[in-house]
C-alpha cells in the first residue's frame, strides 16, 4: 500500500510538471508568433521605404540635379566612323 502511494505521488508530480512545461511551450509559441508578425511588418515597411527612395530618385529629379550641377545636353553630337582602324590589328 505504501509503494502504491509513493508511485501515485511520483506520477502526480510528473504529470504536474508535464502540464507546466506544456503551458510554458504554448507561451513561447505565442512569443514566436508575435515576433514573426513584427518581422513581417518591418519587412513591409522596408519595402515601402525602398520604393519611396527609388521613386524620389526618378529620372526627372536626376536631370534636375544634373542641371543644377552644371551638366547639360550636348548641342552637337560627333560620330566616329566604324571603318577607322585605330584599334584594329594589321591584316596579314
Amino acid at each position: 500500500m505504501k509503494k502504491l502511494k509513493i508511485i501515485l505521488g511520483i506520477n502526480l508530480v510528473l504529470f504536474a510538471s508535464l502540464v507546466f512545461l506544456g503551458i510554458e511551450q504554448a507561451g513561447r509559441g505565442a512569443e514566436i508568433a508575435k515576433l514573426e508578425d513584427e518581422l513581417e511588418t518591418a519587412s513591409t515597411q522596408k519595402m515601402n521605404l525602398s520604393e519611396g527612395i527609388f521613386s524620389q530618385n526618378s529620372e526627372k529629379s536626376n536631370q534636375k540635379i544634373a542641371q543644377e550641377l552644371g551638366f547639360a545636353k550636348p548641342t552637337r553630337v560627333y560620330y566616329f566612323s566604324v571603318d577607322s582602324g585605330f584599334a584594329k590589328l594589321p591584316v596579314r
